[in-house]
């Protein structure tokens, strides 16, 4: 790899990390005084060092097997976002050469979300060790707008185990940094774990079923246009996957032998791991004069008061 290549991937590394630690400061850096932009860094580095570990991870997960099969790969790609909560897009690797097979499309395809899975859980269960239970309606009455994290099967099983039993609609938790940096990953792996075109989940789903997953691939696509009617983020995600993305896998020849039982389990595994760390409503806001609602919550309403 050539000098200047490896440079500029460092480059989005290091301006990656600073869009995530300062996030919606980023733009004001300059502004700063160096006792305040040491008082950031010291807060919020527990969160940017732990995603950026596995958001890195993640792809060596894919990188590693791709190198292991002979196949030309580029390191990650990371993409600073400096807007919005979390900082970054995550980060992508680019596979030169078309693979050959679909057990060597497994193996890829599969190693980055077991690693960010397995990383990400244990970032939200030691971060959630060290949060703090609140009232909402007593944070609320600072007149501050609060930033809520939607919760998936697994990270509401955890928090009510931990902190629990609590009412989420009276309670919620003020998550540390390191369990906020393990909720992004596992929001990142589901989505990627996602069953569509070239995502993680589309590899793996492929390669477990084959040809045939193309007779009802579409009927799963519809039924992930629902979740729109939750929060209207899965309608952007729908549009990219139908027309960048892809619904459907590309062709990829089969292997010799079928899958062995190993992987076929960690196949299973990993598609059952996105029921349970997949997040409807991933972000809205509260505050005591505002409280954000979803389309399906308006519907069922607008049904109540007509009966």
């Amino acid at each position: 790899m050539q000098m200047n290549q490896l440079l500029f991937h460092l480059c989005l590394l290091i301006i990656t990390f600073f869009s995530v630690t300062y996030r919606e400061n980023f733009f004001m850096i300059f502004k700063m005084s160096d006792t305040l932009l040491y008082q950031i860094l010291l807060k919020e580095i527990p969160f940017s060092a732990s995603l950026i570990l596995i958001l890195f991870c993640h792809e060596m997960g894919h990188y590693i097997p791709s190198r292991f099969y002979g196949f030309r790969a580029t390191l990650p790609y990371f993409i600073p976002m400096p807007l919005g909560p979390v900082g970054t897009m995550g980060a992508v690797i680019k596979i030169k050469d078309p693979i050959s097979d679909k057990l060597k499309l497994f193996d890829i395809g599969v190693g980055g979300p077991v690693v960010s899975l397995f990383l990400s859980m244990i970032c939200w269960i030691m971060g959630i060790y060290q949060s703090e239970l609140i009232e909402i309606e007593k944070f609320a009455k600072s007149g501050q707008y609060m930033l809520y994290f939607g919760d998936s099967l697994f990270t509401y099983w955890t928090a009510q185990w931990i902190h629990g039993p609590f009412d989420p609609s009276t309670s919620d938790i003020l998550i540390h940094p390191l369990a906020k940096a393990g909720w992004v990953g596992l929001l990142i792996t589901a989505i990627n774990m996602l069953p569509f075109g070239q995502l993680d989940g589309g590899h793996v789903i492929y390669s477990l079923f084959g040809e045939n997953y193309r007779k009802w691939i579409y009927y799963l696509f519809l039924g992930f246009l629902v979740l729109s009617l939750v929060d209207f983020t899965w309608l952007l995600w729908g549009f990219m996957i139908r027309y960048i993305i892809k619904i459907e896998h590309p062709y990829v020849p089969d292997y010799s032998k079928p899958l062995n039982p190993k992987r076929k389990y960690l196949g299973y595994f990993m598609l059952f791991s996105l029921v349970i760390t997949f997040v409807p409503n991933p972000i809205s806001i509260r505050s005591t004069e505002y409280q954000q609602t979803t389309l399906l919550a308006d519907i069922f309403h607008w049904i109540g008061s007509i009966f």
